[in-house]
């Protein structure tokens, strides 16, 4: 598979919460960083089958993918359908819009490690979700 073609798989699989073709994407001892740290397989797969409940109705846009050998960085812009289950705050099936860089590390044709960067912030206040300044 080219660079383009793993990518768009990768938010095919994302948006069906698709476990196989995930085990057909990523090698045995993929892992992933983000946000929450560093996970394996499992933890990626307790992602990808809450991904698509909370966010639903996705519609993603790749704004760039660039080829960089074993690296492949995408840009990235999903539009979804809010149901509810992320950082407790309520399901009002409302538009949200997600926007983020992941870099995927690539060995033998198969996704062996990725990092994630997104707008998570952004999308907790489109939610309802509010930012508190400590008090002094």
């Amino acid at each position: 598979m080219r660079s383009g073609e793993i990518a768009r798989a990768w938010f095919e699989m994302c948006r069906m919460g698709d476990v196989v073709v995930f085990q057909d994407l990523a090698t045995d001892d993929f892992v992933c960083h983000g946000p929450g740290g560093t996970g394996d397989r499992e933890t990626f797969l307790d992602w990808l089958r809450w991904y698509p409940k909370a966010f639903s109705e996705q519609r993603p846009s790749l704004e760039d993918v660039i080829d960089g050998g074993d690296r492949v960085v995408v840009r990235y812009t999903v539009r979804s359908t809010y149901r509810g289950g992320y950082l407790d705050l309520p399901g009002r099936d409302q538009d949200v819009e997600e926007t983020g860089i992941i870099i995927f590390r690539l060995d033998g044709g198969r996704i062996a490690e990725t990092w994630f960067e997104g707008n998570d912030l952004e999308v907790a206040q489109q939610l309802g979700g509010r930012v508190h300044a400590p008090e002094d």
